[in-house]
C-alpha cells in the first residue's frame, strides 16, 4: 500500500511543544486610549454641527431665493437688471 496525501507520514508520539514565555507588553508611549476615543467623539460632534450649519445655511438660502419681497441682499441682485434699484 502507497502513502495518499492525507495519510500521516509520521505515526510516532509527537514531540512535547515547547511554550515560549509570555511577553511584557510594554506601555504605549502614544495618546491614551481615551484621549484618542474623547478625540474621536469631538470630531464627530464638529462634523454633524458643520453638517447642521449648512443644512441651516441651505434652507435660509432657499427662502431667499423662494421668497423675493422679503428684501433682496446686495448679492442677489443683478447689475444690469436693476430689480434692486428704488
Amino acid at each position: 500500500m502507497t502513502a495518499g496525501r492525507h495519510t500521516p507520514r509520521n505515526t510516532g508520539p509527537r514531540p512535547p511543544r515547547v511554550r515560549e514565555p509570555a511577553r511584557r507588553r510594554t506601555p504605549r508611549r502614544g495618546v491614551p486610549r481615551v484621549v484618542r476615543r474623547i478625540a474621536l467623539w469631538l470630531a464627530a460632534l464638529a462634523a454633524v454641527a458643520f453638517t447642521v450649519v449648512v443644512v441651516y445655511g441651505f434652507i435660509r438660502f432657499n427662502h431667499a431665493v423662494d421668497h423675493p419681497g422679503d428684501g433682496f441682499s446686495g448679492w442677489q441682485c443683478a447689475a444690469e437688471s436693476g430689480t434692486c434699484g428704488p
